[in-house]
C-alpha cells in the first residue's frame, strides 16, 4: 500500500504533480516560518534565562557607609549603578577586590584593577565617538579589554566594569561588600503585560500555521476523496485507502518540511536582526533548537496524516456519499457560545481587579477562548451572511453564491479564518499600545521633558540634608549653593529647590510630609502651577515627582494652587530632599550627568540610578508596552502572510475541486462574468463579515486593557490611528488582491475541453 501510495502521489499526472508542488511549497513556507518563530523565542528564552550578575545584593540591601574593608580571599566591594546616554541605559559596576580568589563578572577572565575598566563593544564604540565631556569622563582609568558575551544580553548592550581602590570604593554611596555572584536570572515574568503578549502572540501564530497546513494539505481534497471512495467501491479496505491517504499527504509535508529548513537557513540572517526587545539577541542564541527541528520534521507530516485522516471521514463511513455529495448539517448558533464565554472570562477579571491581582490571569485564557470563538461561530456568521445575501442582491451570481456558502459554511469560513485573527490581534494592539504610551507622555510637553530629577536626602546622599544647629545649617546652604553654581556651569538653565518637612511638623499622621518650594523658582517649572499672588513658599505633596509614572505625575499637574498652604518658619532649616533641573538640548543633560557623575555620586534620580529627565523616566516605562508593541506587530505581520497564503490555497483548491459544476455551467450558456462573481462573493462576504465581528471584538477586549495598563484617564475606548487603517486596509487589499488573481485559473478549468472529458 505504501508503495502505492507513492505511486499514486509521483505518477498521476501533471495534475498530481503540480498539487504536490504547490503542497510543498505552501508547507515549506509555514515551516519556514515557524522556525523563525522558534528561533526568535529561543534567543528571547536564551536572553532572559542568563545569569543576572547585575541583580546581585540589589542596591536596597545596601550597609551605610563606611564599609567593612577587611581582606578577605573571595570578597569583594560591589557598586552597581545605571547610567544613561541619549535615552540608552548604561550598566556600571565599580569594583574592588579584598583578595585574590574575589569573584569574577562573567565575560572576563580577570577584574580589572584601580584605574582599569573593561567594557562591552557598543560602549567601547560610543566611547570612542561621543564627546569626552558627555560621556568619556565618567569612567576613570584606561580601557583593558571587552566583556564577552556571557556576561551580556546582545550585541547592543552598554555594560562597563571599573577597577577602584578599596579606600576610594569604600566612601561611595551604594557600596556594599559581597562574595559570590549572583547567577540566577531575572524574573520578568510576573509581569501582566508579558503574560497578555505572550498569550496573545502565541495563539495568534499558531492557529495560522496549522490553518495554512491543513488548507496545503487539503488542496483538490474533492477529487482525492472520489477516487479513495472508487477504490472503496472496488474491493479496497478502509485500512488500506487511509495508508495512501497518508502517504500522499506524508511526502508532501516531509518534502515542504525539508524546504522550509532550507529556507530557514537562508533568511536566518534577517530573522537574527530583529530587535523583539529593543534590542537584538547574539545571532548564535536565534536559532531553533536540535528539538525544534526534529518536531517540525516529525510533527508536520504527522499533523498532515492527521488532517488527511480526518478528511476521509465520509469514504469510511460511505464511499456511496462522497459520489452523492450530500450537504452537510448547518452550523447551529452555540458556535458563538465560546466567543461570548471567552469576551467575558477576558472583561470582568481585568474589569474588576488590578495589576497585583492574580485573577488578570484568568484574562490569558478567555483571550484564547475569544480567539478560538472567533474561529470556531464563523461559519455560522457565514451562513447567516449567506442569507443575507440573497436578500440584498437578487441574481444568478448571488444566488449561486449564496447557495454555496449555505451548503458549506465550514469550508467557505475556513479560507479567511487566518485573516480574521490577524485582524483581531491588529485591533487589539492598536487600540491598547498607543493608549499605553499617550499615558507616559507628559501633556505640557518641553516643559517637563527636560527637566531632570535629583534625589539630594536618604540612604548614601552626599549632599547636605542634615538638620541641626546653625552652623551646620549655613554649611549645608553653602554647599547648596555650590552644587547649583555647578550644575549652572555645565548647562542648568533653571534649579527648583524642594525641601523636607519634619514629620511632626506639619500635623500630618496619615502620609509622608509635604515638601515645600519657593514660589519665585517656579519661572521655569510653570508646569507644577503657580502659587497665590504675594505668596513666598508652598507646601505641597511630592509623590508625583518621586514616582516612576510618569501618568500619575500627568493627573496630578499642577501640584501648586494658589489654594496651595504656605510654610511659616524658615525654608533654609529645612533638609533638601529634592532638586528639578532644567536644561536646554540633549548634550546639556548629557554633560550634567557627567559633572553629577563625577563630582556628586550621591545625587541621583532614584536607587542606583543616574539622574534622569520626566521624558527619560516615561521613555524608561514605556519601554515595555514598545516591546509588547514590537511583538504583536511581528505576529501581526506573520499572520497576515500567513493568512493570505492559506486563502490562496483555499481558492484555488476550491476551483478546481468544483471544475466539473464550473465546465458545465460554462457550456450551458453561464457566461464567464457571472462565475467570476461567483467566487468573488464566496470569499469576499465572509471575509468583510468576519472582519467587522473582529473589529468590534478587539475593540471590546481593549477597554480593559486600556483601563489596567493606559490608566490615561477619560474614556476606556481608545481608537486607532492611521497607522492602523493603513496596515489593515493593506492587508485587506491584498487579500482581494489574492481572490482576483485566482480568477485565471477559473477560466483555465472551466474550458469546453474538460467539460468534455468530465
Amino acid at each position: 500500500m505504501i508503495r502505492l501510495g507513492l505511486h499514486l502521489t509521483v505518477h498521476s499526472g501533471r495534475t498530481a504533480l503540480v498539487r504536490l508542488a504547490v503542497t510543498t511549497a505552501s508547507v515549506g513556507f509555514g515551516v519556514a516560518l515557524l522556525l523563525s518563530v522558534l528561533a526568535i523565542f529561543h534567543g528571547y528564552s536564551t536572553t532572559a534565562g542568563r545569569a543576572c550578575w547585575t541583580c546581585t545584593r540589589m542596591v536596597e540591601s545596601a550597609e551605610p557607609p563606611p564599609l567593612s574593608t577587611t581582606p578577605a580571599a573571595d570578597a569583594e566591594l560591589w557598586n552597581h549603578t545605571q547610567d544613561f546616554y541619549q535615552g540608552r541605559t548604561i550598566e556600571r559596576l565599580d569594583v574592588a577586590a579584598l583578595g585574590p580568589q574575589a569573584p569574577v563578572v562573567p565575560g572576563l577572565s580577570r577584574l580589572p584593577q584601580a584605574g582599569e575598566y573593561a567594557v562591552s563593544p557598543a560602549l567601547a564604540a560610543l566611547i570612542a565617538t561621543a564627546p569626552r565631556a558627555e560621556l568619556g569622563d565618567r569612567f576613570p582609568g584606561a580601557q583593558i579589554g571587552l566583556i564577552g558575551a556571557a556576561g551580556l544580553a546582545g550585541p547592543d548592550d552598554l555594560t562597563i566594569v571599573i577597577g577602584r581602590s578599596v579606600s576610594d570604593l569604600a566612601t561611595v554611596p551604594y557600596t556594599i561588600r559581597v562574595t559570590a555572584i549572583q547567577t540566577t536570572p531575572q524574573n520578568r515574568g510576573d509581569n501582566v503585560i508579558y503574560q497578555l503578549g505572550i498569550a496573545l502572540g502565541a495563539v495568534a501564530i499558531l492557529l495560522p500555521m496549522l490553518m495554512l497546513i491543513g488548507n496545503a494539505t487539503r488542496l483538490a481534497a474533492a477529487r482525492r476523496e472520489e477516487r479513495y471512495a472508487a477504490m472503496r467501491l472496488v474491493g479496497a479496505t478502509p485500512r488500506q485507502v487511509s495508508v495512501i491517504a497518508s502517504v500522499d499527504a506524508v511526502v508532501g509535508a516531509l518534502l515542504g518540511s525539508l524546504l522550509g529548513i532550507g529556507l530557514f537557513l537562508l533568511w536566518r540572517p534577517l530573522v537574527a536582526g530583529i530587535r523583539i526587545t529593543g534590542a537584538r539577541y547574539f545571532p548564535e542564541y536565534v536559532t531553533p533548537t536540535a528539538a525544534g527541528y526534529l518536531s517540525v520534521l516529525v510533527g508536520v507530516p504527522a499533523a498532515a496524516a492527521v488532517a488527511a485522516l480526518l478528511a476521509l471521514r465520509r469514504v469510511q463511513v460511505s464511499p456511496l456519499g462522497v459520489s452523492q455529495r450530500v450537504t452537510p448539517p448547518p452550523p447551529r448558533a452555540w458556535r458563538l457560545a465560546p466567543l461570548a464565554a471567552g469576551l467575558l472570562l477576558f472583561i470582568v477579571p481585568l474589569a474588576t481587579s488590578n495589576q497585583d491581582d492574580p485573577r488578570v490571569r484568568l484574562a490569558a485564557l478567555g483571550l484564547a477562548l475569544t480567539m478560538a470563538g472567533l474561529v470556531i461561530g464563523g461559519s455560522w456568521l457565514t451562513m447567516q451572511a449567506a442569507r443575507l445575501l440573497t436578500w440584498l442582491r437578487p441574481g444568478a451570481s448571488a444566488l449561486l453564491a449564496a447557495r454555496r456558502m449555505a451548503d458549506d459554511p465550514r469550508a467557505t469560513f475556513r479560507s479567511v479564518s487566518g485573516l480574521v485573527l490577524a485582524v483581531f490581534v491588529g485591533t487589539f494592539l492598536a487600540a491598547v499600545v498607543p493608549a499605553a504610551l499617550a499615558a507616559q507622555r507628559p501633556p505640557a510637553g518641553s516643559a517637563l521633558d527636560d527637566m531632570l530629577r535629583l534625589q539630594v536626602a536618604g540612604k548614601g546622599a552626599t549632599a547636605p540634608d542634615s538638620a541641626g544647629s546653625a552652623d551646620s545649617t549655613g554649611s549645608r546652604e553653602a554647599e547648596l549653593a555650590k552644587l547649583i553654581a555647578g550644575l549652572r556651569s555645565v548647562g542648568a538653565t533653571a534649579v527648583l529647590t524642594i525641601r523636607e518637612t519634619p514629620p511632626t511638623g506639619a500635623g500630618r499622621e496619615d502620609g509622608p510630609p509635604p515638601v515645600v518650594l519657593a514660589c519665585a523658582d517656579l519661572g521655569r517649572f510653570s508646569a507644577l502651577g503657580r502659587c497665590a499672588p504675594g505668596a513666598s513658599t508652598a507646601m505641597v505633596d511630592d509623590g508625583p515627582l518621586i514616582t516612576d509614572n510618569v501618568a500619575l505625575l500627568n493627573r496630578a499637574l499642577p501640584l501648586v494652587s494658589p489654594a496651595s498652604p504656605g510654610f511659616t518658619g524658615d525654608p533654609s532649616t529645612l533638609p533638601v530632599k529634592l532638586l528639578l533641573v532644567t536644561v536646554d538640548g540633549h548634550a546639556g543633560i548629557e554633560r550634567l550627568r557627567t559633572f553629577l557623575t563625577v563630582n556628586y555620586p550621591g545625587l541621583i534620580g532614584g536607587s542606583g540610578t543616574a539622574p534622569q529627565t520626566y521624558a527619560e523616566v516615561a521613555q524608561v516605562r514605556a519601554e515595555l508596552y514598545t516591546e509588547v508593541a514590537n511583538v504583536m506587530l511581528l505576529v501581526v505581520g506573520l499572520t497576515l502572510l500567513v493568512a493570505g497564503c492559506g486563502l490562496a490555497i483555499a481558492m484555488g483548491g476550491g476551483i478546481v475541486d468544483r471544475r466539473r459544476p464550473f465546465s458545465l455551467l460554462r457550456v450551458s450558456g453561464t457566461p464567464t462574468g457571472v462565475l467570476r462573481r461567483v467566487v468573488l462573493l464566496e470569499s469576499v462576504l465572509p471575509l468583510l463579515t468576519a472582519t467587522a465581528v473582529a473589529v468590534a471584538a478587539g475593540l471590546v477586549v481593549a477597554m480593559p486593557v486600556n483601563r489596567l495598563v493606559g490608566r490615561a484617564g477619560g474614556t476606556a475606548l481608545h481608537l486607532p490611528d492611521h497607522t492602523y487603517y493603513l496596515t489593515m486596509g493593506t492587508g485587506l487589499v491584498v487579500s482581494l488582491a489574492i481572490i482576483l488573481a485566482t480568477l485565471p485559473l477559473l477560466d483555465r478549468v472551466t474550458t469546453a475541453e474538460n467539460a468534455r472529458f468530465e
